[in-house]
């Protein structure tokens, strides 16, 4: 079968936190943060997220809330490396976190992002979006100027399922009316996205842009969407 439809993740792989806001935040209050620091989180808790997650898909349970062990993870990493003493860690964690709640924090679109997806709807792509958020996402796809080049937007919270689960990638195929191997997946987490996608039929693409794995992830691996282009060539595949 061609290859019809390609859906994305919505967080760190189209949209992404204002994180130079928050670097400069958490530096006025007293504790000095770089970019990096919250990048080196980033690459913590994926690493331990995958650590947990993968043996689990790999025997057929889908736990719940996983995106939870993320950011527990990712958390605990940042607050170690900005040295924040005990006393002051809820503080902080707790200004992280509703931070990162706040879907317009998700406001930041690298330059790539939308002539390429201009360019695959034009190409015949049906694209779609399949995002573990907080019911919010169309909305804030609508703000940044990218929700009118997606045929359907799923929120996990608004749909009731999240990834891993076979069953929202589901939905997305059935919106299309393809089957799942006509479809591609994008997503920035391994376990979480590729791992999801490939228990509901989907091939993965992986998008890394803070260097969290290596070349050794069994599915082709970015550091940006405008690296797409050339994957999809060499799948052999076009759209219709």
């Amino acid at each position: 079968m061609s290859l019809r439809a390609i859906f994305f993740d919505a967080g760190n792989t189209l949209l992404y936190p204002r994180i130079h806001d928050l670097a400069g935040e958490l530096t006025a209050i007293g504790f000095p943060a770089t970019v990096e620091d919250f990048y080196a989180s980033e690459r913590e808790g994926k690493k331990k997220l995958d650590a947990w997650l993968w043996p689990k898909l790999e025997s057929g349970e889908v736990p719940p809330l996983v995106d939870r062990v993320y950011w527990t993870e990712f958390l605990r990493a940042l607050v170690d490396r900005l040295q924040v003493p005990a006393d002051k860690r809820d503080g902080i964690t707790h200004q992280v976190i509703e931070r990162f709640r706040d879907i317009r924090f998700w406001s930041r679109v690298f330059p790539e992002t939308e002539p390429l997806l201009g360019k695959l709807r034009s190409d015949g792509y049906y694209l779609g979006v399949i995002s573990n958020s907080v019911g919010t996402m169309e909305e804030q796809l609508g703000r940044v100027g990218l929700a009118a080049y997606f045929q359907t937007i799923l929120d996990s919270a608004v749909v009731g399922v999240e990834k891993p689960h076979a069953a929202i990638f589901s939905m997305a195929l059935q919106s299309a009316k393809l089957a799942a191997a006509e479809a591609l997946f994008i997503g920035d987490t391994y376990a979480t996205d590729i791992g999801g996608a490939r228990r509901a039929g989907l091939e993965g693409v992986l998008i890394d842009r803070v260097g969290a794995y290596d070349d050794g992830v069994q599915c082709p691996r970015i550091t940006s969407l405008d690296q797409l282009e050339p994957i999809l060539q060499n799948f052999g595949r076009r759209a219709p």
